[in-house]
């Protein structure tokens, strides 16, 4: 789903590593009395109020204060909570993973499971509501979706529903465009695309796609797909989704920290923030042209981020492995556009590589990957000064250079001749 706001966010951020661990604003176990620590879904519901989900249990945010929900002293089904979502109506839906979905209204309960839907597995793993009010509920067994009137089931037999057949059925995330156009993100089965007519999908085997599995998808404002795959990177599905291309940006080609991504939205600068396995959240505006908020250089709580949530008033929320997580908005960020970009020379090389880092940080951290993504080099400047790389031992080809300076990154690609 896409998340709409302004999100308070510089691109850069060049500061003192002691304000750097000040960015955000944690809530825990130890401080908050949190059920758990590992946080797997965000929402913010019509009230303002900030919803978490736990493998133990659910948690509600007034602004103020954490109050904790579980099964056996509330109405909440079960404990291990999978996914959020709020309708149209204003309600909460609790998809979990043994024990159905249960949506709550006002103070009261009902609930969806396979006693009363024809949902086959009770472990849900994401709930989309669409602009018709239409319910879509990802499973390890199919998508199933509520029109309102009826149900419809997709998966890879025969009888799914219009004769689409899927390529595999373990469904794991759904984003629905104005038009109707139904993204769906698979794990094994690839990307697949439903109207009310048409239906097609793209794998590694049928179409060369960079990756057959998917953890989030998100329509940006041109009807574009961007996909948070779990071991492609980044992808990008452009145009019309019936032979589209598609862009690849992993840590070859774009130089990203980290291949594994869980989740991904945008902001309303057209920005994707992306939740990394290891990698903490990665801003991403372009080619060579992103921001990593990670533990070491922002206090993050942890690098491996599952869920992120643009909240009405436009600030960031992050559900990591060691709490939730709130940007500060009132820190001051200094804006990436003062700087000039990093410049290397001469370029095609065959020899000695002359880098020159941009802005005002401190020590530069770079490395320079081969085509396999493998580091080849790699070492440590005290300070923005310039420095020179080696290059006559490499083969030829093309390599990245990577800088990382006080948490933002930049990528130079280079040709050896």
């Amino acid at each position: 789903m896409m998340v709409r706001g302004g999100f308070f966010l510089g691109w850069v951020m060049l500061m003192a590593p002691s304000l750097l661990a000040q960015q955000w604003e944690v809530f825990d176990m130890a401080g908050e009395g949190l059920p758990s620590n590992t946080i797997t879904d965000l929402v913010q519901d019509d009230d303002g109020v900030v919803w978490a989900g736990t493998d133990w249990g659910l948690c509600r945010f007034d602004g103020s204060a954490w109050t904790v929900l579980q099964a056996g002293t509330s109405g909440l089904p079960g404990n291990e909570v999978t996914c959020l979502a709020v309708d149209s109506l204003g309600r909460l839906w609790v998809g979990t993973a043994t024990n159905g979905i249960g949506i709550l209204a006002g103070e009261g309960w009902t609930y969806l499971d396979n006693t009363n839907s024809p949902i086959a597995t009770e472990g849900v793993k994401h709930i989309h509501h669409d602009h018709r009010g239409w319910v879509w509920i990802s499973t390890e067994l199919g998508l199933y979706c509520h029109t309102g009137e009826e149900w419809r089931h997709y998966d890879n037999t025969p009888e799914s529903h219009g004769g689409f057949t899927f390529f595999g059925p373990n469904v794991r995330a759904v984003d629905v465009r104005e038009d109707g156009l139904v993204a769906v993100a698979t794990m094994n089965a690839g990307l697949t695309y439903l109207t009310e007519t048409e239906f097609v999908y793209y794998t590694a085997a049928s179409s060369n796609f960079p990756d057959n599995s998917m953890n989030d998808v998100v329509f940006d404002e041109n009807g574009d797909r961007w996909l948070a795959c779990p071991s492609g990177g980044l992808i990008w599905h452009a145009a019309s989704f019936m032979g589209g291309p598609w862009f690849q940006y992993d840590s070859f080609t774009a130089g990203l920290p980290n291949n594994t991504m869980l989740c991904v939205v945008i902001d309303d600068a057209g920005r994707k923030l992306v939740g990394s396995e290891t990698a903490g959240i990665i801003v991403f505006e372009g080619q060579g042209n992103f921001t990593v908020m990670d533990q070491a250089g922002t206090g993050l709580p942890s690098d491996q981020v599952r869920c992120l949530m643009i909240d009405t008033a436009g600030v960031l929320w992050a559900g990591t492995h060691a709490g939730v997580a709130r940007y500060n908005p009132g820190m001051d960020v200094t804006d990436r556009s003062m700087f000039a970009g990093a410049t290397a020379y001469p370029n095609p090389v065959s020899d000695m590589l002359h880098v020159q880092p941009a802005g005002q940080g401190g020590q530069v951290n770079w490395q320079v990957t081969d085509q396999l993504g493998r580091i080849v080099q790699s070492g440590v400047v005290p300070g923005i000064v310039p420095f020179v790389v080696d290059m006559a031992s490499l083969a030829q080809g093309t390599y990245l250079v990577q800088l990382r300076i006080d948490g933002r990154s930049e990528v130079l690609r280079i040709v050896r001749n």
